[in-house]
């Protein structure tokens, strides 16, 4: 369970100024920031390694991948219950601590 799309993918992590984003792709995550936070991006996007530590925000520090398999189990626990969620959509994970 976790992170796998149908195609076999995995979500990435990308940096936009000191959030981070989880996303299927860069574009993606651009969008997903541009639309919820008004603001303007910066000229790099980096893609983070998924072992890399964030801060959340309950104010602990976990790995990248732990906060994404984290965020798709609750999605799916939504799905189980019947609640409707697209479970690869984007979302914050944390900032750099």
């Amino acid at each position: 369970m976790g992170t796998k799309k149908d195609n076999g993918t995995d979500m990435q992590a990308y940096r936009i100024y000191k959030m981070i984003i989880a996303a299927d792709m860069a574009d993606e995550a651009c969008d997903f920031y541009r639309n919820e936070m008004g603001c303007t991006l910066p000229d790099v996007i980096e893609e983070l390694p998924s072992l890399m530590e964030v801060c959340c925000d309950d104010g602990t520090v976990k790995t990248i991948k732990a906060r994404i398999n984290e965020e798709l189990d609750t999605r799916n626990a939504w799905l189980i219950m019947g609640i409707p969620c697209e479970l690869h959509r984007p979302f914050v994970i944390g900032t750099l601590p």
